[in-house]
């Protein structure tokens, strides 16, 4: 029997030939309509076309342009050491840029006095939970600008049990937070998203954490705050080392108010008292120097943080204000099925995030922080699929808002890092999500690198203008 195979391999052939082709062929009309193109290689093309916008490229910021005291242009370049992650600013000099976080710390550089803490409010999810991460750059920003204490602890969060920087203990307080809907009430809540009800006195207590002597800075503070909403009033009763008390009578208000007591200690009682009174936090800290709070939300994608009422976060910006807020998320927004439309859609809702915070806080700066590696084993480069997608995303959020952008992804060493700090190095679990204290020393010293470089460009640049 003769083998016609050859004949249904040519025959394919000439089919492929002939659809290729047709690639080059025109469109053309019949009638009026245009007929539909025929091109064997659109999936090709498409795919391209698709990965472009995949991961978007924002363009080069705008230079801030700097003046001498005679006029004329100033002819400056950032520097940025080997190694260290740059902090693109997007904001050309304007509000919600790096400027105004730098020239503090280029204050606290000089051992010039600021007349506060220069603090930093740090949101995001379970990434930096128990102070993971933000306990080694709180240490080594405090060690390298001064400034001492851990900052804001939520008023009965159990979480903050298991910070390596604080022994908290409380009684007499329900927490209320929005990942449990149920008992929340976005209209009550603090900057946290966190509120605390009472019932009958509330007493929180605090100490050094006894277990290691990691954090040296945290161990003591020069001052003691409460902040609490008291529409009926309250009294709160302060006891520091050394037998130290006092009481304070908060007056009748529906806004946020702050009370403090101040005295170098390293043990604080707080005790409250009042019917109607809501608590949402306490801060440990110096006069001087860094302050860096801890607002952590495990699960969250931050895109609950637009629900805020801003008329509370303007009332926290006038009793604490902040010279520097991060955002921190992404992890929480990609899975392996993740999407160039969904990401569209989780940055619009993160734009809200930023636009609120900027029109509430108009004088801090803003630094949107890229999501951190997550790992898989199912990817050629061990990264999940949807990780460096969602970074380009961060990035153009920051430029469309004219805020700073660090790409902590890059900053962690690029694709696989999570893997390879885990399964080589123990530095976190093996769902190659999370960190642990190693892993946070290791993540924090690559920012605390970028923030004193930032700081001295700034600082460079500032010379320069006032020759």
């Amino acid at each position: 029997m003769k083998d016609n195979i050859y004949r249904t391999l040519l025959l394919t052939l000439l089919v492929a030939l002939f659809l290729f082709l047709l690639h080059f062929l025109p469109t053309f009309k019949i009638d009026g309509t245009e007929l539909r193109e025929i091109d064997i290689l659109s999936d090709l093309a498409r795919q391209k076309k698709e990965l472009k916008e995949v991961i978007p490229s924002p363009k080069e910021p705008s230079a801030s342009v700097a003046y001498d005291k005679d006029g004329k242009a100033i002819r400056f370049r950032e520097v940025w050491p080997k190694g260290t992650e740059r902090i693109v600013d997007y904001s050309a000099g304007k509000g919600g840029g790096l400027d105004h976080f730098y020239s503090q710390l280029d204050r606290l550089a000089r051992k010039e006095a600021v007349g506060r803490p220069v603090r930093i409010a740090y949101f995001g999810d379970s990434f930096i939970e128990g102070d993971i991460l933000l306990a080694d750059l709180r240490e080594d920003l405090q060690r390298y600008y001064g400034g001492y204490g851990v900052g804001w602890i939520d008023a009965g969060n159990d979480l903050d049990q298991y910070k390596h920087t604080v022994d908290n203990r409380f009684s007499g307080l329900t927490e209320h937070m929005v990942k449990k809907p149920a008992g929340y009430d976005v209209g009550q809540a603090g900057m946290a998203e966190r509120y605390y009800t009472m019932g009958g006195q509330a007493t929180m207590s605090f100490a050094p954490f006894a277990l290691t002597h990691d954090y040296p800075h945290t161990e003591k503070w020069a001052s003691t705050w409460l902040y609490l909403r008291s529409k009926g009033g309250a009294a709160v009763s302060f006891e520091l080392d050394g037998g130290k008390k006092s009481t304070q009578h908060v007056s009748p208000s529906p806004e946020v108010q702050a009370v403090k007591m101040d005295g170098i200690t390293a043990h604080a009682t707080v005790k409250v008292n009042g019917a109607g009174t809501v608590l949402f936090g306490t801060s440990q800290e110096g006069k001087e120097g860094i302050v860096l709070d801890n607002f952590s939300m495990r699960g969250s994608s931050g895109i609950t943080l637009a629900k805020l009422p801003g008329k509370m976060l303007a009332e926290f910006a006038r009793v604490r204000p902040y010279d520097l807020i991060v955002f921190q998320f992404g992890v929480n927004a990609i899975d392996a099925q993740t999407t160039p439309e969904r990401l569209k859609k989780y940055m619009a809702d993160m734009k809200r995030v930023v636009e609120l915070f900027r029109r509430c806080f108009p004088e801090t700066s803003i630094l949107v922080v890229s999501t951190p590696d997550r790992g898989s084993k199912t990817s050629p480069d061990g990264t999940m699929k949807g990780v460096e997608m969602l970074v380009g995303y961060q990035e153009q959020l920051a430029a469309d808002c004219r805020v700073g952008f660090y790409n902590l992804f890059q900053a962690m060493g690029g694709a696989g890092t999570m893997m390879r700090i885990v399964d080589e190095q123990d530095m976190g679990t093996k769902d190659y999500v999370h960190i642990n204290y190693k892993g946070g020393k290791y993540v924090s010293q690559r920012i605390f690198k970028s923030v004193v470089a930032g700081q001295k460009n700034y600082t460079r640049r500032a010379k320069l203008m006032e020759q």
